[in-house]
């Protein structure tokens, strides 16, 4: 068992379950004896943390209770509570607590000694490349999922706990930095710094070492501009090490100073602005071709636009890119990181253009003051030259306009046949070519500069194994290859979530793949095992966490309304539900979330979205209020009432059903298909939140659409189970004799006869409790139809011959005439035509003494049907046209169209084609609502 700190508190088993308690107290207790552990803490000192410092008199008993828990709760060899005179002790190995594993750690890379003395200026260093400590950091960092502590019940325990975690960890970065500078791998860790330098704006090492790690990556603008913000926020002059850090090293261009100015003009400047290539990159070769392809219109002016959500790998992609074609860009490379979705906001179009002219050769004095005299300046200096521009992590149209070259003259740019040429070439001037990266789709780059897309999506499978391969080792994936594809799917096959995945895995490598995949399929604690391990200031959380903070409030609402929508795939109606607003702008807000990549839209007025995002929304509806919650659930539950009200009680009258009246219309059949999932867990949400009157309802209309639609049934019994409950829970035993029919129905649909029979007989106790004679042949009628579906005419053919003897009562008169026709259908389908023709003239002359409609017309076709099986073919399609005639009168298209189905199979079995081919028509026009 282990216990885990760094982070949201944990308590994991060896298998990978989390144990972890619930009650806030019981986290605090838990916490302050692991952080102590082997050391005796005593009562009162537990007290004091707690309960925060305010403790109730019966805190003393309240203490024993939690501790009793606690030691019910750690039922490992390896942990074990004891108590010791007037405290108590938690007794176990120190790395089973990652607070003290990383100390461990940190311990053996000599960072609990005394500070070492500055590091001498850069370029006097000795590399070590096999620098020890390296490892040990790394794993030790990794460690980390997030604030330290973050929910662990004490506000007090934090207080004294964290400053010592914090520093010792800021240590640690700071050691680790050393370590990958001196091995030339400084870049691995410029984004952890970053997010620590801004954390920490008064560590000024941390600053010098983010400039540091920046310059040898070759991302010299950037370190320019991080050195200038620290220096910004000192109160004095800056210390001698991050003064170094920002000096112009003297070994040519190319390198930063204070200024922020970089410069074009090394063999392959590529490498300079773009930093070194990710190793880790796997697969995109479809993106990398289309790359390719849109080089020669990017040439004539038009910017290539690379869209995708929060993490999946845009940046990463265009860098492998321009790595590839460094050689078609003789000029250089031209990288300016916008900071779109930084949450410190997006950087100004004048800042970056300042930084671009002074890499275009540009002294610092020399740069003009006013944006629009540098954008001029910056198109001056790009005329003629064959120069990449990267413009990463835009936010807006607006943004990006001023730092786009002006376009080509008109017949200027490369050769028809796409070969670049030189710059300087005659008749061939070089032109600058823009690559846009975005979380937004950038609809107005497109439209005013004629933008070519290039939407990027999740990793394919074999990708996303082989990018896992590449941190944990390709004997690790192939051991479990399973496992791997399910931990690539919990990732959505995205490359940030996958790699921190893999981070994660390996700084434990105790832990299967299996592990880890379990631990995120968990719905409550799955998205915070991608909260960051180390390896990037950006988890997935905080990754979606920019991306929501740039919508305006309508569209964040909607979003957070979304998440407590539980299925994958929402349409305009059901998120108009869920937020109550008209059709009209619940579809403009949508489109603001499909701009950002919170939503895609897959079809016209259908939004999908990734499991991850599914879960962020989700946590996003937990901060709303109890009654904001329950009011949209309700909507949402109305909703889908009204939905599936129109296709489960007989007014089916946009879709066709089949020949034989058993199918649901294909309208209703394609939603249900798409909605299952979210339908089943709203009737469990239904149960649970007092809704049972609705929970029942939804799961008997969703029980009678699994029934007739052919959708995969794997859940319909957990459903209808869900819905018994709540019918059992408001007493309502009309209720339960539908969802118990409703189980007879699957038992029947599994060949479980048996069950089906007692479950039945279960269904009609209830309905005759219920004192409803109508109900009770409705549930009978149904069973009789499932064992009819199932081929079991034995059984059916007596229960129905019964219904139709309980028809002829004045109880259930009424339905005399379907059970006629039921029963007519089934002899004929038993291979007796004779008796069933009978009974089918029985019910044409009940229908037609009575109002005739719906009734008339289903006598009709069960007549036709037993005169066609009888051989009487021209009776049989006279009969059939009779029930077309009478079905023009009744109003009701799904019935009519069954109707002229019935006569398109008897036209073509008697031959005449051309005639069935015309009633078929006919039919399929009525199922999709036309005459």
């Amino acid at each position: 068992m282990h216990i885990d700190l760094l982070g949201p508190v944990a308590v994991r088993r060896d298998d990978g379950t989390t144990v972890t308690p619930s009650a806030p107290k019981r986290r605090a207790l838990l916490s302050t004896l692991a952080i102590r552990l082997n050391q005796t803490v005593a009562t009162d000192e537990l007290i004091e943390l707690v309960w925060d410092g305010d403790a109730p008199p019966t805190a003393r008993a309240a203490l024993q209770g939690h501790v009793a828990a606690l030691r019910q709760l750690l039922d490992d060899p390896g942990l074990s509570l004891d108590t010791r005179g007037a405290g108590y002790l938690l007794v176990g190995e120190p790395d089973r607590v990652d607070l003290l594993h990383f100390r461990r750690l940190c311990d053996q890379a000599g960072v609990l000694l005394p500070a070492p003395p500055p590091p001498p200026p850069p370029g006097q260093a000795e590399p070590d490349p096999d620098d020890p400590a390296v490892p040990l950091l790394r794993a030790a960092l990794d460690l980390f999922r997030g604030p330290a502590l973050v929910d662990c019940g004490s506000a007090l325990l934090r207080e004294r706990t964290l400053p010592h975690v914090t520093d010792l960890r800021l240590r640690a970065l700071d050691r680790l930095a050393e370590g990958l500078l001196g091995a030339g791998r400084g870049g691995e860790l410029a984004a952890e710094l970053a997010e620590a330098a801004a954390a920490h704006p008064t560590r000024q090492t941390l600053a010098a070492r983010l400039v540091r790690c920046l310059d040898q990556a070759g991302r010299r603008e950037e370190a320019a501009a991080w050195y200038d913000r620290a220096v910004a926020r000192l109160s004095g002059p800056p210390g001698p090490e991050l003064r170094r850090a920002g000096e112009p090293p003297a070994d040519g261009p190319g390198r930063p100073g204070p200024s922020g100015a970089s410069h074009l003009g090394s063999p392959h400047p590529g490498s300079p602005q773009l930093g070194s290539p990710d190793r880790r990159f796997t697969g995109r070769s479809a993106e990398l071709a289309r790359l390719d392809e849109a080089l020669a219109a990017a040439r004539s002016g038009h910017p290539i636009l690379v869209t995708g959500a929060a993490g999946a790998g845009k940046t990463s992609l265009v860098r492998h890119w321009a790595e590839r074609c460094a050689e078609r860009f003789p000029d250089g490379v031209l990288y300016a990181d916008l900071r779109g979705f930084d949450p410190a906001g997006p950087r100004e179009p004048a800042e970056v253009l300042a930084g671009f002219l002074r890499a275009l050769g540009d002294a610092a004095d020399a740069v003009p003051a006013s944006p629009e005299d540098r954008q001029q300046r910056y198109r001056e200096l790009l005329a003629g030259r064959r120069v990449l521009i990267v413009l990463d992590d835009a936010l807006s149209y607006g943004q990006l306009a001023p730092l786009l070259p002006a376009p080509p003259p008109p017949g200027d740019g490369p050769p028809e046949d796409g070969t670049p040429g030189t710059s300087g070439t005659p008749g061939l001037p070089g032109t600058p070519v823009t690559v846009v990266t975005s979380r937004s789709r950038l609809r107005d780059l497109l439209v005013r500069e004629g933008g070519i897309p290039l939407p990027l999506g999740a990793l394919t499978p074999g990708d996303a194994a082989e990018l896992l391969a590449r941190t944990l080792g390709p004997a690790r994936v192939a051991a479990e290859p399973e496992a791997a594809a399910e931990l690539a799917a919990a990732c959505d096959h995205l490359p940030l979530a996958l790699r921190l995945a893999a981070a994660r895995l390996a700084a434990r490598p105790g832990w299967s793949l299996g592990d880890l995949a379990a631990e995120l399929a968990d719905e409550q604690t799955g998205l915070a095992a991608l909260a960051g391990t180390g390896r990037g200031p950006l988890g997935v959380t905080t990754a979606l966490d920019h991306t929501y903070r740039t919508l305006p409030p309508a569209p964040a609402r909607l979003f957070t309304l979304l998440g407590l929508h539980p299925g994958a795939v929402i349409d305009t109606a059901t998120a108009a539900a869920l937020a109550d607003l008209p059709p009209t702008t619940t579809r403009t807000l949508l489109t603001r979330l499909d701009a950002v990549h919170l939503l895609e839209e897959t079809t016209p007025g259908r939004y999908a979205r990734r499991e991850l995002v599914r879960r962020y929304a989700a946590r996003q509806a937990a901060e709303l209020t109890c009654d904001d919650r329950f009011v949209a659930l309700d909507r949402l539950i109305a909703h889908y009432l009204a939905v599936t009200a129109a296709w489960t009680t007989g007014g089916w009258t946009t879709a066709a059903r089949s020949a034989d009246g058993g199918a649901a219309p294909v309208e209703a059949a394609a939603w249900f298909r798409r909605e299952e999932s979210a339908l089943r867990a709203v009737v469990v949400c239904a149960e649970q939140f007092g809704r049972t009157a609705e929970s029942w309802q939804l799961a008997h209309r969703i029980g009678l659409l699994y029934e007739t639609t052919g959708h995969d049934r794997t859940h319909w019994r957990a459903v209808t189970e869900a819905g018994l409950r709540a019918a059992h829970a408001c007493a309502d035993q009309a209720a339960v004799a539908r969802l118990a029919t409703d189980l007879a129905v699957l038992h029947v649909d599994r060949a479980a006869y048996r069950t089906a029979v007692q479950q039945l007989d279960r269904a009609v106790a209830a309905a005759d409790r219920a004192g409803d004679q109508v109900l009770r042949h409705h549930c009978r009628r149904r069973v009789a139809g499932a064992l009819l579906r199932a081929g079991r005419h034995d059984q059916a053919l007596p229960l129905l011959t019964d219904l139709v003897s309980a028809a002829r009562t004045p109880a259930v008169g009424e339905l005399l005439v379907r059970t006629l026709t039921d029963l007519a259908d089934a002899l004929v389908l038993a291979g007796s035509p004779g008796p069933a023709l009978v009974h089918a003239d029985e019910a044409v002359r009940v229908a037609t003494s009575r109002s005739g409609g719906a009734e008339a017309v289903l006598a009709t076709q069960s007549r036709a049907r037993a005169l066609h099986a009888l051989g009487r073919r021209d009776a049989a399609l006279s009969s059939a046209r009779l029930a077309v005639a009478l079905g023009r009168t009744v109003g009701d298209s799904g019935l009519e169209s069954r109707t002229h189905g019935l006569l398109a199979d008897l036209l073509c079995e008697l031959g005449r084609t051309t005639e069935g081919a015309a009633a078929r028509r006919q039919a399929r026009a009525l199922a999709a609502g036309e005459r």
